[in-house]
């Protein structure tokens, strides 16, 4: 299979090769070679043997190839471990997530069919530069419309695009929501920015390890609310619950039964 990859974590997939492998091979030397005598080629040990009696001169060229290790390689050799000895790395490729979720451990790593999203406050957040650049361009229809004698109906106020301004100095880590069906557990993992090639969205696959399942009732916040990490465990578990009583309607939260991935890779 050929991958289009929209995520690929290397610093993760160096880690988890390195332990297969035990290390990482920067690149790869392959030589072709080919011997002869000067005055001609020769065919096979006994022209070789004809040519030493007679005085004339072996000789042999080589051209080299050095191959660099990328990390794509080295995501295909970490599949293709994960898959000849699941049980050896604790590896399962999930078929049917309502029926895998019950044994599925944290620290398992899974490879999961869905289809993810980012929500929409999660991605104004995580990218705010895309949001001052709708900000601006309403800065611009404001005064334009009342030069074109348009009703300004509709439109934010002053006032209120300047309080989205100031929301956007508040960053959130960038976290996909996946889903395979609507009786499944849905899924979720936060992704490092620097690695994201494509903004993930529609049917992927998903390689990651579980870091957390979180059972019927449990819920959890998928956006980094400011000063959370000063908090211990149990001061966030104490923390109020979303009041929502539409649990779809509330995107920004994950409700249990769910799955929490430490993300390797998103790909098609």
């Amino acid at each position: 299979m050929l991958r289009h990859f929209l995520y690929l974590n290397e610093p993760a997939v160096n880690s988890y090769i390195a332990v297969i492998e035990g290390g990482i091979s920067d690149e790869t030397i392959r030589r072709h070679g080919k011997r002869g005598t000067k005055g001609g080629d020769l065919g096979g040990k006994a022209a070789i043997i004809e040519a030493k009696l007679s005085g004339q001169q072996e000789h042999s060229e080589e051209d080299e190839l050095v191959l660099r290790d990328t990390v794509e390689h080295r995501f295909e050799r970490l599949i293709n471990a994960l898959e000849q000895s699941p049980e050896r790395w604790l590896y399962e490729e999930v078929l049917d997530l309502q029926d895998a979720f019950a044994r599925l451990t944290t620290g398992t790593f899974v490879s999961i069919d869905c289809e993810v999203e980012v929500p929409t406050m999660i991605r104004m957040l995580a990218e705010p530069e895309q949001l001052n650049g709708l900000l601006n361009m309403m800065d611009s229809i404001g005064p334009l419309a009342q030069l074109m004698g348009r009703p300004l109906d509709g439109l934010p106020s002053p006032d209120q695009v300047q309080a989205l301004r100031t929301f956007t100095n508040f960053r959130t880590d960038l976290v996909i929501v996946g889903e395979v069906d609507d009786t499944s557990p849905r899924l979720a993992g936060k992704l490092d920015k620097q690695h994201v090639r494509e903004m993930p969205e529609g049917e992927v696959r998903i390689v990651g390890k579980v870091a957390r399942k979180w059972k019927d009732g449990e819920q959890h916040s998928l956006i980094a609310l400011p000063g959370a990490a000063l908090l211990s465990r149990a001061e966030r578990r104490r923390a109020p619950a979303s009041t929502s009583t539409d649990q779809a309607a509330d995107e920004n939260t994950l409700f249990g039964p769910a799955l929490t991935l430490d993300i390797v890779a998103i790909y098609r």
